[in-house]
């Protein structure tokens, strides 16, 4: 099951499973070590994470 990634306002993502905040760079650094993640807009609760990695 992946991770669960919340962004809130202001681009701020939060990691559920670890309950701490992220950073972009720690996502990118998962996606090259092939850790699976979601990132969900909590606004909207629609997927973000093709949107914030691009």
């Amino acid at each position: 099951m992946p991770r669960l990634i919340k962004r809130y306002a202001r681009s701020r993502l939060y990691d559920t499973q670890a309950a701490r905040y992220v950073t972009l760079a720690d996502l990118q650094e998962w996606q090259t070590r092939g850790v699976a993640f979601s990132v969900i807009d909590v606004e909207t609760g629609q997927d973000a994470t093709r949107v914030l990695l691009a």
